[in-house]
């Protein structure tokens, strides 16, 4: 027999599951099988705006693409409703709330902090300046019982962080609820095996590892080569950690870092082997000037990632390595690749204004104009419509060529000696991989959530080292997934961005894949 749910009265048939709330727009077709549509695809439609597939999935859809999950559900730290607020989505909005979306419900909050300091998609709405959607919410808050939604587990009423139940106080300890967000938020559950830890316990994570407070919707962006510039470190150099770094960097390189970043020359900069190593350390730079200017940017962000070589910056911003082993790192790997890159004839070149599967059937066309040992081949995906290519010179070359009569508002050919991320650094991939390997037992999880370059997927805090080292292999001799990445951040949630690091060229790039984002990317130049 059909039950009602509490408060509610939308029939839920005997086949659904009884926890937890789902939609409460009718449809026959809804529950009748499992299917892939998921919380993932429900945020990024209220997110983007995608208003069409959005109501397919929670109304108008069938048996396949209708969305049988649990609307009110957090993906990460916001519910779907969140993410549309704050995306100025009204449309979205409006139809969450025709679903039952609970305006109440509050973002999930890490260990150590207060619930009721998560913000509601109302609280999202005001703070970026949707009025009308600050209207539509406030009305939704009004009408809609407080604490209808009872989901599996602990109520949104609760006192919750990050979908673990907090007792009372930090001495009564933890119970699990909803694992899951807690591990991605910093809470260590497989220390306690799910039980209730000891006071002592407790304590010495809240001083020694668990943030007190939760992450800001911040992302940290780290440049990697060709950022670089003449006078860069000048505005940081005195800052007392920098000068610390400086001087290790300088015992660990074997040169004067801050004489060459100061003085050039230009084209000694420019050289793989020596930018690598001042790339790395300008972005650590730029983090401590971060600091001074705003700690918590530092101390809270949400995620971070780097392109390419800023990779590595952003994996020791991260926690992973210290200064000195990523600056090891670094060192090798800018030398191991400057090797490749003298093997053959090498090139790169940047293409604006083709689509990716246009410039795929030129990079096929172009190496098969060199014959049976051309590569040519998508590098860096940078922004729509805007990569950049590498591969051996002559099919490079014919690229270039072919991509201009195909109607590229720009066919570059870029001053990197080298075709980095193709096949052609699988020399350098397997010196690198010898010393990655090397440097693993001192290795850390993340502290924060990471995007990498090779798969534009997050790494949580957590991760398994063994899985950085993997991927930082891969990423030699595969494509970067920058618009990929960047893109998944602003589906998490995160908002504001720092670019850490001389010059602005992925605040440029920013501009190019959001430019409501954009607006909310600063520099912090060093």
């Amino acid at each position: 027999m059909p039950e009602f749910h509490a408060g509610t009265q939308i029939e839920i048939p005997d086949a659904v599951p009884q926890s937890g709330f789902r939609c409460a727009i009718p449809n026959p077709k809804r529950y009748m099988k499992h299917n892939d549509i998921d919380m993932d695809q429900v945020v990024a439609a209220s997110h983007e705006g995608d208003y069409d597939l959005l109501e397919e999935m929670l109304s108008t859809g069938n048996e396949s693409n209708l969305f049988n999950g649990d609307l009110n559900q957090h993906q990460l730290n916001l519910t779907p409703l969140h993410y549309a607020a704050m995306a100025g989505q009204t449309e979205c909005v409006e139809l969450l709330l025709k679903a039952k979306a609970d305006p109440h419900v509050r973002e999930n909050m890490a260990y150590g902090s207060d619930p009721e300091d998560g913000r509601t998609a109302l609280d999202l709405a005001k703070e970026h300046g949707y009025d009308d959607i600050v209207d539509v919410l406030e009305k939704a808050e009004k009408t809609t019982p407080y604490g209808f939604y009872v989901p599996e587990g602990p109520t949104n009423n609760q006192k919750t962080y990050g979908g673990w139940e907090w007792e009372a106080k930090p001495a009564k300890g933890w119970a699990s609820a909803r694992p899951g967000v807690a591990e991605r938020m910093g809470f260590d559950p497989a220390k306690y095996g799910r039980t209730l830890p000891s006071a002592e316990d407790v304590e010495e994570d809240l001083v020694s590892g668990i943030p007190k407070q939760p992450p800001l919707p911040i992302g940290l962006l780290f440049p990697g080569q060709g950022s670089q510039s003449v006078g860069m470190l000048a505005g940081v150099k005195d800052i007392p950690a920098v000068s610390s770094m400086l001087s290790k960097a300088n015992d660990i390189l074997g040169f004067d870092v801050l004489e060459l970043c100061l003085k050039g020359p230009e084209d000694k900069l420019e050289e793989t082997q020596y930018c690598q190593p001042v790339m790395f350390i300008a972005g650590m730079a730029g983090l401590e000037k971060l600091r001074s200017q705003r700690e918590e940017a530092v101390t809270r962000f949400q995620v971070c990632a780097g392109l390419s070589l800023g990779e590595y910056t952003a994996l020791c911003a991260a926690g992973v390595f210290s200064f000195e082993d990523g600056l090891k790192l670094v060192k090798l790997r800018g030398a191991a690749m400057s090797e490749a890159a003298n093997i053959g004839s090498q090139s790169m070149v940047s293409v604006a204004g083709l689509e990716k599967t246009k410039i795929q059937e030129l990079c096929a066309e172009a190496a098969k104009s060199e014959g049976s040992q051309a590569v040519c081949q998508i590098a860096n995906e940078l922004f729509p419509k805007g990569v950049s290519c590498a591969g051996t010179t002559p099919a490079i070359t014919k690229l270039k060529e072919i991509a201009e009569s195909a109607g590229a508002l720009q066919a570059k050919v870029l001053k990197t000696k080298g075709a980095f991320h193709t096949s052609l650094m699988e020399p350098a991939r397997q010196k690198l991989g010898k010393a990655l390997d090397d440097a693993l037992p001192r290795m850390k999880p993340p502290e924060t959530t990471v995007y990498m370059n090779c798969t534009s997927m997050p790494l949580r805090p957590g991760t398994n080292p063994s899985v950085i080292v993997n991927l930082l292999k891969k990423q030699l001799t595969s494509p970067v997934l920058w618009e990929a990445s960047v893109r998944n951040m602003i589906k998490e949630g995160v908002y504001e961005f720092y670019e850490v690091g001389p010059n602005k060229q992925l605040k440029a790039m920013m501009k190019r894949i959001d430019s409501k984002v954009w607006g909310s990317t600063s520099n912090v130049d060093v």
